[in-house]
């Protein structure tokens, strides 16, 4: 199957890692993003998850393309409100705005790098597993998993339409990018048919295999080792201290 996968087979630190301790601080990692005081906590959010993220092994050029993705955000929010400041009579590093625009867009570097180290080292099934391990409603773990395999499984069939199309002279590609883009337009109807019959058709075939809304499968995790509650609890204190420095003054009146 001819599709690019987040997930890859590898032995490092955090593929090894229990996936509910991994589902648990990916929920850390959200809150964490609403907690941290100021920018400097994002900064090293974000250096942490880019260290992570290559301990993962996730490929540099997956990262590269993925921050490059929400490269307009970082400019719109960091050197824009950055080039005011130097253009102002009275220029204020690290201020107002700037200040904001750095919060802001390193948190969204942060939430990416931490997000793909955790979650590009399980399989949609290991994902499914550790939602069942913290006891998520069955509905819920089953619909992820269904939305995980109707992802895969159309993605790989809108590649083989798009070999077919070449067959007839309809290509995409970046040497052409405008005529790629009309070509696009004539990809839509067939892809959302693809799609469309994947769905039903996914569907009846968990349904006779014994998956379901309601019935809640075995699943194969084990115990929870003592580098995975570490983990965890280097992830609780961050936030707890990350929590208590910003909301502590407010608190105390100081």
């Amino acid at each position: 199957m001819r599709v690019p996968l987040l997930y890859t087979e590898k032995n490092s630190f955090l593929h090894r890692r229990d996936p509910r301790i991994k589902l648990l601080l990916f929920a850390v990692v959200i809150i964490f993003l609403y907690t941290a005081p100021n920018w400097q906590w994002m900064l090293a959010a974000s250096v942490l998850g880019l260290a992570l993220s290559i301990a993962a092994r996730v490929p540099p050029l997956v990262l590269l393309v993925l921050w490059l993705l929400q490269l307009p955000n970082f400019i719109g929010l960091v050197a824009i409100p950055l080039g005011q400041e130097l253009l102002a009579d009275n220029f204020t590093p690290f201020d107002g705005d700037l200040t904001f625009g750095l919060r802001l867009g390193l948190a969204w570097s942060a939430a990416l790098f931490l997000s793909l180290a955790l979650l590009s080292t399980m399989s949609p099934d290991k994902i499914t597993d550790g939602m069942r391990g913290l006891k998520i409603p069955e509905p819920l773990c089953f619909l992820v998993g269904y939305s995980f395999l109707l992802m895969y499984a159309s993605m790989s069939d809108i590649f083989r339409t798009i070999d077919a199309m070449k067959l007839k002279g309809i290509e995409l590609t970046l040497r052409r990018p405008i005529e790629s883009i009309a070509n696009m337009a004539k990809l839509f109807v067939p892809a959302v048919i693809i799609m469309a019959r994947r769905a039903g058709t996914m569907m009846s075939t968990l349904q006779l295999r014994g998956f379901s809304f309601t019935q809640r499968p075995a699943t194969t995790l084990g115990t929870v080792g003592a580098a995975d509650v570490a983990l965890l609890v280097a992830g609780v204190g961050a936030l707890a201290v990350a929590a208590l420095m910003r909301f502590a003054p407010a608190v105390l009146g100081v």
